[in-house]
């Protein structure tokens, strides 16, 4: 018999690490991190260790019942892989973590346009983000987040009641902007 098994916790453990990782990754509105491609590539050689291991098992018939007998751990990569696939394409990730800092997003931003004195304007943490900066413009506050996202291009959200919001003319680099939900907007700064 041959010594390759059903996948055990090392592989279903990694991937599990692998996934959440990209999922972590997938969670600032706006983009993926770029450090997100070498756990890609760490997930792209897990998921051909998997499927080596399963071909080699499904080749000899001696082995070939380990597979129905073991199907849910055989299933288990493909499966894990499917639902991070699904919930980064619907976006759960950012839409998550953003829900969860959204109030104090929010608190901030009131504050900066009642023109409270002690709101920020130098980096620090909203909820479960870091950002670089938050700078008032007329009734909207732009935040920019720290990490996450291209790290070539300033990114983050503007928080914005009235609609659209005006951008400041002095800019360096035009920003592209885009709406994400209810008062939220997306911007990149682009070149």
């Amino acid at each position: 018999m041959s010594s390759i098994g059903a996948p055990g916790f090392p592989l279903i453990g990694s991937l599990a690490v692998v996934a959440l990782l990209l999922l972590y990754g997938a969670s600032y509105p706006g983009g993926v991190s770029l450090w997100v491609l070498p756990v890609l590539l760490v997930a792209l050689v897990l998921g051909v260790i998997w499927f080596g291991r399963l071909v080699a098992r499904l080749l000899n018939p001696v082995t070939r019942p380990d597979v129905r007998r073991n199907l849910p751990r055989w299933a288990a990569p493909p499966a894990i892989g499917l639902l991070v696939l699904a919930l980064v394409m619907a976006g759960e990730p950012a839409k998550s973590r953003f829900a969860l800092s959204e109030q104090a997003f929010e608190r901030v931003a009131r504050s900066a346009v009642a023109g409270d004195a002690d709101w920020k304007t130098r980096s620090g943490t909203l909820g479960s983000f870091d950002i670089s900066w938050a700078e008032r413009h007329g009734n909207t506050v732009r935040f920019a987040l720290a990490g996450g996202g291209d790290v070539i291009h300033a990114h983050g959200l503007i928080w914005s009641p009235y609609g659209e919001p005006p951008l400041p003319e002095e800019e360096e680099y035009e920003p592209h902007v885009e709406h994400y939900y209810g008062p939220w907007y997306l911007w990149v700064e682009s070149f």
